[in-house]
């Protein structure tokens, strides 16, 4: 691990979206722009020279960071170099990347995302299949603890509740419990979206936004969080 990762609010109360040493549980319904939020992350920390390593396990997320980067004037192709990304389509070879290459070359990798982890999961969706997970979550935790990178993987959303709004996460307990931070992407009325941090029973602590997903990403995703160094100073942009 080479860089203290820092990713937080910039609400008074600021709360962490991001930190080295802690896994990041992000979920959310269809098409409400997990890949885009991990995609912006991603690309703002190769700016200060942090190494990302995706794992993208639905539709490969270097389409929409090359988008991304047609659209955005501060992305370029020699950031998106800075990233690595696997496509990964089975519960079995996300556990062999992580068992065999991420605990090998952890001082090469300052956050590792997963989008979606959930998702090879879902396709088959038996108990063999869970118990992997459950592995692929406790490993992760392994990463955090000893290697101290940021983790972030994305999630799906498993039922709707009451509300129009109101959803609980694939796998739920297991997701919830192997997280430090647990987020959800809501989508507002006017299609704007906002991040909800949730405590571990999933009760509401705090909102950021709302904010508009477009062509760049995130927009403006400096005025809702801040990059930070060990130092605390937030990185100028």
């Amino acid at each position: 691990m080479g860089k203290k990762i820092v990713i937080a609010t910039k609400k008074a109360a600021a709360h962490l979206l991001l930190e080295s040493g802690k896994v990041t549980h992000v979920y959310g319904p269809p098409k409400i722009g997990k890949s885009t939020l991990s995609a912006t992350i991603a690309l703002e920390l190769a700016k200060i020279g942090a190494h990302s390593a995706i794992l993208s396990t639905e539709r490969p997320i270097e389409l929409r960071m090359d988008s991304m980067i047609e659209a955005h004037p501060s992305y370029s192709q020699e950031l998106f170099k800075k990233i690595s990304i696997a496509n990964v389509f089975t519960m079995e070879h996300l556990m062999k990347i992580i068992r065999e290459k991420l605990l090998t070359q952890l001082k090469d990798v300052d956050l590792l995302i997963i989008d979606s982890l959930t998702a090879p999961y879902r396709s088959v969706s038996d108990p063999r299949t869970f118990s992997l997970l459950q592995q692929v979550l406790a490993h992760l935790q392994s990463l955090v603890i000893y290697g101290k990178i940021a983790v972030l993987f994305t999630n799906q959303i498993a039922s709707k509740m009451k509300e129009p709004n109101d959803y609980r996460p694939v796998a739920s307990l297991a997701t919830r419990s192997y997280s430090d931070i647990t987020v959800r992407l809501a989508r507002k009325d006017t299609e704007q979206r906002e991040i909800v941090f949730e405590n571990l029973v999933g009760e509401e602590q705090a909102v950021v936004g709302p904010f508009w997903i477009g062509a760049v990403g995130i927009e403006p995703f400096h005025e809702l969080f801040e990059i930070q160094i060990p130092s605390k100073i937030p990185v100028p942009f």
